[in-house]
C-alpha cells in the first residue's frame, strides 16, 4: 500500500499540535492551582513577560543588597560618606603606625634608663644591712628610698671615693619614672583611643555617622600633638581625594 507523503506530514503536524495543546492545558491547570512549574511565562503577553522579568531582576538585586552589611551599603551608595570614611581610616592607620613606632622607641629609652639606674645603684655605697646610700653635694647622706640617713648610720659607711652622687641618682631615677610614664601614656592612647576608634569603624551593622568620624579625626590629631607623636610622611602613602574604599575590603558577615 502506498501513502501520500503530503498526507503523512499533515497527520504528523496535527498530532504534534494536539500533544502541545494537551501539554498547555496541563501546565495552565497546574499554574492556576498554585503549582508553579516555571512555564507560566508562555501564557503571558510580551508586555507581561517583560514586566515579570523586571520584577525578577529587582528581586535578585534585593537579595544581593541583603547580603551586604549596612556599612558596605553606605560605602557603595554614598560617595561623600565613603570619602570621609576612607580619609578617617587612612588617618587612623597613619596614627597607629606612628604610635607603634613611638611605643617601640619609648620602650628602648625606658630600658636604657633602667640599665643606667641599675648601674648607678650597683656602684653606690651600702649600709651594713645592704641598703644603698648616696651623699649629696652638701655631704648629707640619703638612702635609695629618698630617706635621710642618721649620722650614726652614716658614720658606719665605708666610702671608696668614686660612688655616684645623690643628685645623679635622683636624676636617673626621675628619668626612669618619666620614660615609664611616657610609655604608659602612649600605650593608653594606642589602645583606648586608636583601638576604640578602629573597633567602632569596623562595626558592620552599626556604621559610624559622619559626625562621629569628623570628631574622631579631630581626636586623633589632638592626641598626636598631645603625645608628641610624629608621623613619618616618607613611610605613609598619600590618599587621593577621590579614592573610594573597596567594598570587597570591608569584611562581610557570616551568612
Amino acid at each position: 500500500m502506498s501513502y501520500d507523503t503530503h498526507d503523512l506530514r499533515a497527520i504528523f503536524k496535527e498530532a504534534k499540535l494536539e500533544l502541545e495543546r494537551r501539554e498547555d492545558e496541563r501546565d495552565f491547570a497546574a499554574e492556576v492551582s498554585g503549582i508553579s512549574n516555571g512555564r507560566a511565562a508562555r501564557f503571558l503577553s510580551a508586555e507581561d513577560r517583560e514586566k515579570r522579568k523586571a520584577e525578577h531582576t529587582g528581586e535578585g538585586e534585593r537579595r544581593r543588597n541583603e547580603s551586604f552589611t549596612r556599612l558596605q551599603t553606605l560605602l557603595a551608595s554614598n560617595a561623600a560618606y565613603a570619602r570621609l570614611y576612607n580619609d578617617t581610616f587612612a588617618l587612623l592607620g597613619d596614627a597607629e603606625s606612628a604610635t607603634d613606632r613611638a611605643i617601640a622607641k619609648a620602650q628602648v629609652a625606658l630600658e636604657e634608663a633602667q640599665a643606667q639606674l641599675e648601674q648607678t645603684l650597683s656602684r653606690a655605697a651600702q649600709l651594713p644591712d645592704g641598703t644603698r646610700v648616696f651623699r649629696d653635694a652638701r655631704g648629707k647622706v640619703w638612702n635609695e628610698r629618698g630617706e635621710p640617713v642618721s649620722d650614726a648610720d652614716a658614720a658606719s659607711i665605708e666610702w671608696r671615693g668614686d660612688e655616684p652622687a645623690y643628685e645623679q641618682f635622683l636624676e636617673e631615677r626621675e628619668a626612669v619614672t618619666d620614660r615609664a610614664m611616657r610609655l604608659e601614656e602612649l600605650q593608653g592612647f594606642r589602645i583606648d583611643t586608636l583601638g576604640r576608634i578602629r573597633d567602632r569603624m569596623s562595626d558592620q551593622d552599626n556604621p559610624p555617622s559622619e559626625r562621629e568620624m569628623e570628631g574622631w579625626k579631630e581626636e586623633i590629631e589632638n592626641g598626636m600633638r598631645q603625645h608628641k607623636i610624629e608621623v613619618n610622611m616618607a613611610t605613609t602613602s598619600p590618599v587621593p581625594d577621590q579614592k573610594m574604599p573597596s567594598i570587597a575590603s570591608i569584611a562581610s558577615p557570616d551568612l
